[in-house]
């Protein structure tokens, strides 16, 4: 892997920080809109991948979109990715990693999505370990320090969910445990309460119905109540997200309406597969979930 210069690497990071900043402002966005951190897809049916937690394995991402454009995915249809690009990987692999996003992103604009995750954290919930800072101080020496923080900036410019109606709710950790709101924005605003926190942390639980504390110290567990809850408002039919390493690269939860996917391989997780979504048509992913499902061993 070629790592970019500590110039090229700061202008990477503005670049995105600008990007995110136009998406956001213009509101237009592909077949809907993006209202701060939430985007809406209205009508969207092509051909789609989704993929999750990567934490710098770039030769699993390497291989991962290597197949994409073997499919005829990239460039054709949309990828949207969970977040966790970053920490718990090698350095050169997270530094290389983002970069390798910001060429998709440049040369696909909107077909490519990027979701915010644990580890591209707000200020005050910081994971641990957070060790990208680290990896930019390995790399880049005490320059490291000022792409951190223009690494934040970007962090904070990302959005934390995607909606395509009729089909899919997007997001890292898993939908708010909150259920009166009467809107979907509103249901998912980074500024109500702790939806954010929620929104990056939380995860699926069979063993309660609503809500219970999360052993993370962050986040909620949820149970098929709050499922429910959240595929009814936000019009959707299947919640698919990351933030949990499995051993197999994906796992479902509350009788097939929870899909997490876990998309990069080695320490320390040590899972026997990395899995992704591959769909010619968006319908498929709901109607034969099964079909779309890739993994790498």
């Amino acid at each position: 892997m070629n790592l970019p210069s500590v110039g090229k690497f700061k202008d990477i990071l503005e670049d995105l920080i600008n990007t995110m900043d136009s998406e956001e402002s213009k509101g237009g966005y592909l077949t809907g809109f993006r209202r701060g951190g939430v985007i809406v897809l209205e009508y969207f049916n092509g051909p789609i991948a989704v993929i999750g937690d990567i934490h710098g394995d770039y030769n699993t991402l390497d291989k991962i979109l290597g197949n994409l454009e073997e499919l005829e995915v990239i460039g054709r249809g949309l990828v949207v990715f969970l977040g966790d690009y970053i920490d718990r990987g090698p350095p050169e692999g997270q530094i290389a990693t983002l970069a390798r996003l910001y060429d998709l992103k440049k040369q696909l604009g909107e077909k490519i999505i990027l979701l915010r995750g644990n580890h591209e954290p707000p200020q005050g919930l910081d994971p641990y370990p957070h060790d990208y800072r680290e990896a930019l101080l390995e790399i880049y020496g005490s320059i490291g320090y000022d792409l951190y923080v223009h690494s934040r900036r970007f962090f904070d410019k990302l959005p934390h969910a995607l909606i395509i109606r009729n089909h899919i709710l997007a997001l890292h950790g898993g939908p708010p445990t909150i259920t009166e709101a009467i809107d979907p924005l509103e249901y998912l605003a980074w500024d109500r309460g702790g939806s954010l926190e929620e929104i990056l942390w939380n995860d699926p639980s069979e063993f309660i119905e609503y809500k219970a504390p999360n052993p993370r110290g962050a986040g909620s567990l949820w149970g098929p109540r709050v499922t429910e809850y959240s595929l009814n408002l936000t019009k959707t039919r299947l919640i698919v997200r990351g933030h949990e390493a499995t051993a197999l690269g994906y796992k479902f939860n509350h009788k097939g309406k929870v899909l997490t996917l876990f998309s990069r391989l080695g320490a320390p997780y040590y899972n026997y597969a990395a899995a992704y979504l591959a769909c010619e048509e968006l319908e498929a992913l709901v109607s034969n979930i099964l079909r779309c499902l890739k993994t790498i061993s």
